[in-house]
């Protein structure tokens, strides 16, 4: 469990209520992993979902031919596995960090119910979820164009 003051530092629980914010406090763990930790693969369980406090988390996407290619860095107050709160819930990608980085990690599947039940929580996260999702396909297609 953390403090539901640090989840109220992100504007993904902006406008969230007190009652809601400690729910989601109470699922919720510091951890801090040092640089070259493998935190994901592509196609494993999506059981968390993840804030960087601090530090550096590079997703890469595999290649046909094994070469690993970097589609986004994220950084400090960025969302870290999308994939526990969007079907199917597994992750698409790898995530590596590439620095030492602290992350607040939340529980997935209580989560999930959580929004369930507040819908302003699943709005607010999803809302989120869209944006990095737009800045991710972006990524791609620069990467893909340097690939011609």
């Amino acid at each position: 469990m953390i403090s539901p003051e640090v989840l109220r530092r992100y504007p993904y629980f902006a406008g969230i209520n007190d009652e809601c914010l400690k729910a989601v406090a109470m699922i919720a763990d510091e951890k801090t992993v040092p640089a070259g930790t493998h935190l994901f693969s592509e196609g494993d369980p999506a059981d968390r979902l993840n804030l960087i406090v601090k530090g550096e988390v590079n997703i890469q996407y595999v290649l046909g031919n094994g070469e690993k290619r970097t589609v986004d860095t994220l950084v400090d107050g960025d969302i870290l596995g999308f994939s526990g709160i969007v079907e199917p819930y597994k992750y698409t990608a790898l995530g590596t960090a590439s620095k030492e980085t602290q992350l607040v990690t939340i529980q997935a599947k209580k989560l999930r119910d959580l929004c369930e039940k507040e819908p302003m929580l699943g709005y607010r996260l999803m809302a989120q979820v869209a944006q990095l999702l737009a800045h991710r396909l972006e990524s791609a297609r620069i990467q893909l164009a340097a690939t011609d």
